[in-house]
């Protein structure tokens, strides 16, 4: 796998204070999305909550109106390139379904967590909410809407292991398994950083 330039750009716009952080730390975070099992969440040390947040919030807009049309744009090739068959019927069924997992993902992320954060920045917090709102989110969060990506892969491969290694495919594999990472990424964020974020700033400010 490979980081094109073009996709550098979009996720260096996802830090607030992107023109303040030095090369090193864009190249240790490449690396992260790279290599997710790298990750180490002191990499975020220096961010505030606040910064965290807007990290987040930006990947999925990112995810919604960049990601999705992408591989809507893949997929209508694909379509064009060989018609309809079981390898295009099932692509199509698995972009429908994924972008309402992936929608439902983030509206759940939006309303609950982050919306919760949002109010400790502007000086609400209420006890109760904290705990509901924490445990809820630890309990539910799941990972299927990464996992989704590599699953749709295997089963286009059974269904024809000699169409999917065109180059249209090899495209599509490609950038479902750069958003794959991207998505592996962002789940740890929430879930070393922005969490431990959120318990600090309480503490802080509480």
């Amino acid at each position: 796998m490979k980081l094109d330039e073009d996709y550098k750009n979009i996720v260096k716009l996802r830090f607030d204070n992107f023109n303040d952080l030095s090369h090193a730390f864009f190249n240790e975070f490449y690396n992260f999305i790279l290599y997710p099992e790298t990750f180490s969440e002191h990499v975020f040390d220096s961010f505030s909550l606040k910064d965290t947040l807007y990290y987040l919030q930006k990947s999925h807009l990112e995810y919604l109106n960049i990601w999705l049309p992408k591989i809507e744009r893949i997929v209508d090739e694909i379509q064009q390139d060989i018609g309809t068959n079981e390898l295009t019927l099932t692509l199509n069924t698995f972009l429908v379904n994924y972008q309402n997992e992936l929608s439902n993902h983030i509206n759940f992320e939006e309303k609950v967590l982050y919306n919760f954060a949002t109010k400790l920045l502007k000086g609400v917090y209420v006890e109760s909410e904290k705990i509901f709102v924490l445990n809820h989110f630890l309990e539910t969060h799941s990972h299927t809407v990464e996992e989704s990506l590599l699953t749709i892969q295997k089963r286009l491969r059974n269904i024809d292991s000699k169409k999917v290694k065109s180059n249209l495919f090899k495209t599509l594999f490609s950038t479902f398994n750069l958003m794959y990472n991207d998505l592996k990424i962002h789940g740890l964020i929430e879930d070393e950083v922005f969490i431990n974020k959120m318990q600090h700033y309480i503490d802080k400010n509480f």
